[in-house]
């Protein structure tokens, strides 16, 4: 896992720049640093330097590539990044692991690749170097990289099906830049810092990002899950992007309760066995929910020696606290937990550090409680995480399916529509979920009336309306709905903070419920073994009978990090952020208007009849925050 930036300049780049772009995120990779440099041609110079921020002798390189480790496979010097091969025929910069690496090595070795490293980096290089861009179907794991392929002359980047790590980039002036977060890219490039309205319209509207490849700031894209960039040495530069793997909506397969409870059993049960490897301590980040509770009862069981560390984020907010569950999963573990509890003072005074790290505003102060759950594990000197998220997208988990699928049955006519209806509503998994969370899934008409948009935004942004939108609608299927949350609308977003988070303290996250296996299994079986009887994932409730405590397994209130954000946002607001909102001028004023802004704070403290519910107003003044805190215009 590691930080992973580059530049290619055709006047030639700027070794200071790569250098400056590649230590801002320290962070990202604290056991050690390296940087390669490459002139033009098959036959150019090329200069490799590991642990030593100096320049190269190497004059007006056209390609560079920088990196910071964080050693968790091979934590020996032969791990040092960028790693080459075959006298730097081959060059990589990479952040991420491929779990299924020893899998792969193996086939490699058996066509007579030799390793000189026991890393998942090598695995890379020499994959390509057999395969070409087909290497990436072969892999299993998280990743984003860029590999120079010097007799092609080409530079080879890609991004995990999911995009659990994320890779950014821009094309400016001739120069391509790329890295694991935008502010290397703005450092690097000097690029004025601009808002991007069609962002910035969806964030306040609907509380969306990530689900494209716009990011907040003009100039800056994302590369998106499941696709690979290209980018040959000619002038002009331009990119290739091409998909290379999609969530495929497959007839549903035949089988009964019990073949599919086995599958998934077994499918799981992998996913988490892969994902224990490494040289160095793994925990699990411990909500009480179902998702992570699963992953840390199927450690347990593929390393029954191992005594794991949890890391939970609890509450003295009875509505809120999952201590008891918590409790459970820890002594049917054998476990060590670990307990946080933040609060809105801690919350207050880290936020503008939190969005630093982000780079990009978030909808919710629920994202702070897993920050404080990232610190808790780098304090205890935990540097892996397994955690459950992707589970309620797999598994249907989220209150909205359930809506959904009772409109699919009565769409279909289903016999089952009745059953199921009265199941859900006397039987269902509850959970904080409002007005304001539905919003978005109501029809226009009946949104106007609710929209942040309408009680705040600029006539300018107002305009962005007329642009093309996500659709968060029930989808032509069940399974076509969770494909849309699975790559647009909901897991992106939360795999940018859990990066984020895990990253700003040297935790590597690893997310089993997203082993593509997993996922495609899941999402192909039949809806009613995801919902039925009135439960939510009913598969993993049933496939894990026998290894969940029965208070976890049978729980029907489901919260996930939910925190008291209407309680902390009064707090900030009276306490020392009034500048946020009672405001004659703001740095986002080209979108928001400061009396509108104004207006309906007051409301919401005065907690005035059809004031704006707390979600929407905090995605107002955190956009306002992050603007400050990135120096936006």
């Amino acid at each position: 896992m590691c930080g992973i930036a580059g530049i290619v300049a055709l006047e030639g780049v700027d070794p200071e720049a790569l250098m400056a772009m590649t230590n801002l995120v320290k962070y990202r990779g604290p056991n050690g640093f390296g940087f390669a440099y490459f002139a033009a041609g098959t036959d150019g110079h090329v200069e490799l330097v590991h642990n030593e921020n100096r320049t190269p002798e190497l004059r007006r390189p056209v390609i560079g590539l920088g990196n910071r480790r964080l050693a968790i496979l091979d934590v020996s010097a032969a791990g040092n990044q960028p790693m080459q091969i075959d006298d730097c025929a081959y060059c990589i910069t990479f952040n991420g692991e491929i779990y299924n690496y020893k899998e792969v090595r193996a086939d490699l070795q058996s066509l007579g690749h030799g390793f000189r490293t026991g890393t998942d980096t090598e695995v890379i290089l020499r994959a390509y170097k057999q395969w070409g861009a087909d290497c990436l179907s072969r892999f299993n794991g998280m990743w984003g990289f860029a590999l120079w392929d010097r007799a092609a002359q080409t530079l080879f980047c890609a991004r995990d099906r999911f995009g659990v790590k994320p890779f950014y980039y821009a094309l400016l002036n001739r120069s391509f830049y790329f890295g694991s977060e935008i502010k290397q890219l703005l450092q690097a490039s000097r690029m004025t810092r601009t808002a991007n309205p069609y962002t910035v319209f969806h964030f306040l509207e609907s509380g969306l990002l990530d689900f494209s490849t716009h990011t907040f700031f003009e100039n800056v894209q994302q590369l998106a899950p499941g696709h690979y960039l290209q980018l040959r040495i000619a002038d002009p530069l331009s990119v290739e992007i091409k998909r290379y793997w999609d969530l495929s909506l497959e007839p549903q397969r035949r089988m009964s309760e019990f073949e599919a409870k086995d599958e998934f059993r077994e499918r799981f049960a992998d996913a988490v066995k892969l994902r224990l490897r490494s040289d160095v301590p793994v925990g699990v980040c411990l909500s009480g929910g179902l998702d992570s509770s699963a992953v840390a009862c199927m450690a347990k069981e593929a390393a029954p020696s191992s005594q794991f560390h949890s890391f939970s984020a609890c509450f003295d907010d009875a509505r809120l606290d999952e201590q008891e569950f918590i409790s459970a999963v820890v002594s049917a573990t054998s476990g060590e937990g670990h307990r946080t509890f933040p609060f809105a003072e801690s919350f207050w005074d880290a936020a503008n550090n939190m969005l630093y790290h982000q780079d990009e505003p978030v909808p919710s102060t629920n994202v702070f409680a897993q920050w404080c759950v990232m610190a808790d594990a780098k304090a205890n000197g935990i540097p892996v995480l397994l955690g459950g998220q992707g589970g309620d997208e797999v598994l249907c988990g989220y209150q909205k399916y359930r809506y959904f699928y009772l409109w699919h049955l009565w769409q279909e006519g289903d016999p089952n529509f009745v059953r199921e209806f009265v199941l859900f509503s006397r039987n269902g998994t509850r959970s904080h979920w409002g007005l304001s969370d539905a919003c978005k899934y109501l029809p226009a008409a009946f949104r106007r009336q609710f929209s942040l948009i309408e009680r705040v935004a600029t006539p300018e942004l107002r305009q962005q309306r007329e642009l093309p939108s996500p659709r968060l609608g029930a989808g032509g299927s069940l399974a076509a709905r969770q494909k849309t949350d699975l790559l647009y609308a909901s897991l992106p977003a939360l795999l940018h903070y859990e990066d984020r988070n895990s990253m700003a303290h040297s935790i590597e996250s690893r997310l089993p419920f997203l082993d593509y296996r997993l996922v495609e299994f899941a999402v192909n079986c039949a809806s009613s073994f995801k919902l039925r009887d009135g439960w939510s994932k009913w598969l993993l409730r049933e496939a894990m009978a026998d290894t969940l405590p029965a208070k976890v397994r049978l729980r029907r209130t489901k919260l996930g990090f939910d925190t008291p954000q209407g309680s902390w946002m009064r707090h900030g607001m009276l306490n020392g952020h009034r500048d946020v909102w009672d405001t004659p001028r703001l740095r986002m004023e080209r979108f928001i208007s400061a009396p509108k802004l104004t207006r309906e704070s007051h409301r919401f403290l005065n907690a005035e009849v059809g004031a704006l519910p707390s979600g929407a107003l905090f995605r107002a003044i955190c956009l306002e925050l992050w603007a400050r805190v990135h120096n936006v215009s």
